[in-house]
């Protein structure tokens, strides 16, 4: 739990010093949420999360990081923490070919470290004033380490990604994506829903229900994990 907290602060930290006045063309947004219950049990979950995004004419950079655990009488039960990176570039107002790398530790499905490279081609199929929709086929290479038996696999990756916007109001927007990721031995499905609402300014709430899916997980695990979350947020910068 404490390097989670650690992890949130350094989000915090991570703001620009001068939010007001960003760099054109960069934007990002940092968030946290933390649910406690006492009496018979005290249980408490804290999850961070922190997007940037910079465009330079045709070229995009988009990065994440997210941190989430969980602790029960003082006692941290699991936790998970990714990274992504995604490189991406435009040909036209529809088409672009995109390079990513990401990281995920995963103690939740018993997946020590999941490092996976892939370069691939987008389509965004919906530029509508309120919808948006991109899709993304890919191909590259994981590396997935099992926490429990040990153990290793190093395979090809195909890749399908889905992202569709739809942006109710000045103040209000819901946001789904789709991550699924197959190799020879296993497929990672991870849809995520979010709805964000303004709170005043740049402060902002968001409503999440996230579900990831393994196929091969230690008998220990459960191959299905979800999370419900609320959490409070700051964006900064001018979106690209």
């Amino acid at each position: 739990m404490s390097r989670v907290l650690a992890f949130a602060a350094a989000l915090l930290l991570s703001l620009p010093a001068n939010a007001a006045e960003p760099a054109q063309g960069f934007s990002g947004e940092v968030s946290l949420g933390v649910l406690a219950t006492s009496g018979n049990t005290d249980t408490r979950s804290v999850n961070a999360k922190l997007a940037l995004d910079a465009r330079r004419g045709d070229w995009k950079h988009a990065g994440t990081a997210a941190a989430l655990a969980a602790q029960q009488d003082d006692l941290t039960t699991d936790e998970r923490y990714s990274l992504g990176y995604k490189l991406s570039y435009d040909f036209n107002a529809h088409d672009y070919a995109f390079a990513s790398v990401s990281y995920d530790n995963d103690r939740f499905a018993g997946i020590a470290q999941r490092n996976t490279e892939a370069v691939g081609y987008g389509r965004r199929l919906l530029t509508l004033e309120k919808h948006l929709l991109d899709v993304e086929i890919g191909a590259g290479a994981t590396q997935i380490k099992q926490a429990e038996p040990a153990g290793r696999e190093n395979s090809v990756v195909a890749l399908l990604n889905a992202k569709y916007q739809w942006l109710i109001s000045g103040s209000s927007q819901f946001t789904q994506t789709l991550k699924v990721e197959h190799s020879r031995t296993t497929t990672f499905i991870n849809p995520v829903s979010e709805l964000k609402l303004t709170v005043a300014g740049n402060l902002f709430a968001t409503l999440g229900y996230e579900l990831r899916y393994n196929t091969e997980v230690p008998a220990a695990n459960f191959k299905t994990d979800t999370l419900v979350s609320v959490n409070l947020g700051y964006g900064f910068g001018k979106p690209s």
